[in-house]
């Protein structure tokens, strides 16, 4: 699939500095803003063109992937054209023949196992021996979803965490017996199901999705046998206005028509601080302001990403 050429888009070329590439951004997008087209449909298109270019030129970390994207896109094309008859498709040679020719036997006949028999292996006619209800048995591993705050996941922190689990019957301390018979708390089977509480330690900078586990929290072993684990899916809730893109933290603030036209100091409160930045004068709606080392941990590091005010105009 072809690359969009964004410097086309706007204009630009390809040495040139963020400075050019936003000066070329502003002219465009003040001529082709739909509040000054009156909502033409054709404006309003161009404009989300150059707005979705300049959003990949300005960001530093974005046009470095995509100048390789680029690259790579036109080195695999002189390829393919460089190569006629080529074909990455599996060929109409003959059905005898694998895919690797004469030779590969993957397709010829049933497959066979050169394996030698134990003679002294188990057949069908022996029998298992029945297992002894009192080994000590590991206990089972349980896994849950767990919402996190955002904030949390990017930097980690301690959370508290309810479930349940199977633990020792406290009636009969686990035995399954209580006087003569059975207990009557667990039916003789030495556990019951009890709600627990623990407080999670998440590192930080876990990624979406990652099954955290937490060791010998999950359910308790029977006979003496160790505890399972306990693993946690990490769900990062969303929050109201920000969002996680790898490491970085981009944030929409808003801004008066005012500050945008004029310029001036603006206060920006981040995952764990209120910074102060500079509002540029002729801002426009969709520019960004980039805080270095301001965003999410790396994935169990104390290194962090940046963290992307992307403005957005009120109007009065």
């Amino acid at each position: 699939m072809a690359v969009k050429d964004y410097y086309k888009v706007l204009g630009a070329a390809l040495k040139d500095a963020a400075g050019a590439i936003k000066k070329k951004y502003r002219a465009l997008a003040k001529k082709h803003h739909p509040d000054a087209n009156n909502g033409d449909k054709k404006s309003e298109d161009i404009f989300k063109k150059i707005s979705e270019a300049y959003e990949v030129l300005s960001d530093d970390k974005k046009r470095k992937a995509y100048d390789r994207e680029r690259v790579s896109a036109k080195s695999r094309q002189s390829y393919s054209q460089g190569r006629p008859g080529y074909s990455s498709g599996s060929g109409s040679g003959s059905g005898a023949e694998g895919k690797y020719g004469p030779y590969d036997h993957s397709r010829n006949g049933p497959r066979q196992d050169w394996r030698q028999r134990d003679p002294f292996s188990k057949t069908n006619f022996t029998e298992d021996e029945p297992p002894d209800p009192n080994m000590p048995m590991r206990g089972f591993d349980l896994q849950f979803l767990l919402d996190i705050p955002l904030v949390t996941v990017a930097l980690g922190g301690k959370i508290d965490y309810a479930y349940e689990k199977l633990v020792p019957c406290p009636a009969c301390e686990g035995e399954g017996i209580d006087g003569e018979g059975a207990c009557a708390e667990c039916k003789g089977k030495r556990q019951v199901i009890q709600p627990v509480s623990i407080e999670v330690d998440i590192p930080p900078g876990l990624v979406d999705n990652y099954t955290y586990r937490v060791k010998d929290q999950g359910g308790e072993g029977r006979n003496g046998g160790p505890p399972g684990d306990l693993l946690l899916k990490i769900n990062p809730l969303p929050h109201p206005t920000m969002k996680r893109v790898k490491n970085d933290i981009y944030a929409q603030v808003n801004i008066s028509r005012k500050l945008a036209d004029e310029g001036g100091p603006l206060q920006v409160q981040t995952l764990d601080s209120l910074e102060t930045i500079e509002v540029e004068d002729g801002t426009l709606t969709g520019e960004e302001h980039r805080l270095a080392g301001k965003g999410g941990c790396f994935p169990w590091d104390k290194k962090r990403g940046d963290f992307i005010v992307k403005f957005f105009i009120l109007e009065d």
